[in-house]
């Protein structure tokens, strides 16, 4: 796969020009590119791997590992789509040239359909909890995580089996994915309708109290998918074969998942750094927190075993509860907090 500026690739321009598309020929800042973005990715590999063997250290516990951990492996699948189906690399091989395997499976169920509905579904987690005052555990995680799967699956499958000219299809001459600009909107379609989703939720929660960075969470993920969402729309609907362009095409995967990248961060990076450099310090902040808070309803730590259950049920939403809303319903919660000495606050 060469990124020098090869006959076959002049050849390749010459080409394009023909059919009136000005392309910028495949080079050294494409390599870098694939390279940088590449390179982010197998750091924060490391990082998954740490946090799903430390899924049960309770402040990571509550951000719901798994899910986080799948969510990253769908920005993967969609940086694989992105540099397969945006001009960066050559599509040197068959199955590169089947644009239906790169660009609907990688690009859009996997990787943008995925990594949307996971942020949203974070979002739709803490509503459940926070505004709707119930547990987001057992059924209702499995009823929700199903739904997302299905509808991908089901979008996808649909998207293999219609006709080529129908989504996209492979073309030979400037060795590039066409797709059909119809298709095109119906993914966008798709993906604005998650931000919306995401964006109703967020503004239903506006006014309920957290107890650590989740409205900062929120903010986040509303803000990657919106930007995200709006680079992807012009790309795809505002730029004539916006893949010929250099600058287009760089500056869309790095907008894409660097916004990722920021997104599960703020999620993650303050329970897995001081998990690494100040475990027992931070957990005992941590259940203190909760403590001073009034928040062990939302939040459960098992003191003997370090398990943490994500949410804990209770009967009353959080914005009708008063008086007694720091009263808990497990008794072996209560003996944890309570054995557990506050720590002194400044005068």
């Amino acid at each position: 796969m060469s990124f020098a500026f090869t006959p076959e690739e002049q050849l390749r321009v010459a080409i394009a020009s023909r059919f009136g598309i000005k392309l910028d020929p495949i080079g050294y800042v494409d390599l870098s590119t694939v390279i940088v973005v590449g390179t982010v990715y197998a750091i924060q590999f490391i990082a998954v791997i740490y946090q799903l063997y430390n899924r049960n250290y309770p402040p990571l516990g509550v951000k719901n590992v798994p899910l986080m951990a799948s969510l990253y492996f769908g920005a993967v699948a969609w940086f694989l789509g992105d540099i397969f189906t945006s001009g960066i690399v050559h599509l040197s091989s068959p199955v590169l040239r089947t644009c239906k395997f790169t660009l609907i499976w990688l690009r859009a169920c996997l990787g943008a359909y995925y990594v949307a509905a996971m942020f949203s579904l974070r979002c739709y987690s803490l509503y459940y909890v926070f505004y709707k005052g119930k547990a987001f555990k057992g059924t209702v995680v499995y009823l929700s995580v199903g739904l997302v799967v299905m509808s991908i699956a089901l979008f996808g499958i649909i998207s293999t089996v219609v006709p080529t000219h129908l989504t996209t299809k492979y073309l030979p001459a400037i060795d590039m994915c066409e797709t059909n600009r119809n298709y095109i909107i119906a993914v966008v379609v798709v993906v604005w309708s998650i931000a919306s989703f995401t964006a109703v939720m967020s503004w239903r929660m506006r006014h309920v109290s957290f107890c650590f960075n989740e409205r900062r969470e929120i903010f986040t993920s509303f803000v990657v998918i919106i930007i995200g969402g709006i680079l992807n729309t012009v790309c795809l609907l505002g730029i004539d074969v916006y893949p010929a362009s250099l600058a287009w095409r760089t500056t869309l995967v790095y907008v894409n998942h660097a916004g990722i990248c920021v997104g599960y961060w703020v999620i993650m990076g303050e329970a897995t750094f001081n998990c690494i450099f100040d475990r027992e310090g931070y957990l005992q902040y941590w259940i203190d927190t909760l403590k001073e808070d009034e928040m062990e309803r939302q939040y459960a730590y098992d003191a003997g075993n370090e398990a943490t259950l994500n949410l804990v049920e209770y009967t009353e939403p959080m914005s009708t509860m008063v008086g007694d809303r720091h009263t808990l319903d497990r008794k072996w919660l209560e003996t944890a907090i309570e054995d557990t000495p506050a720590t002194p606050s400044n005068p």
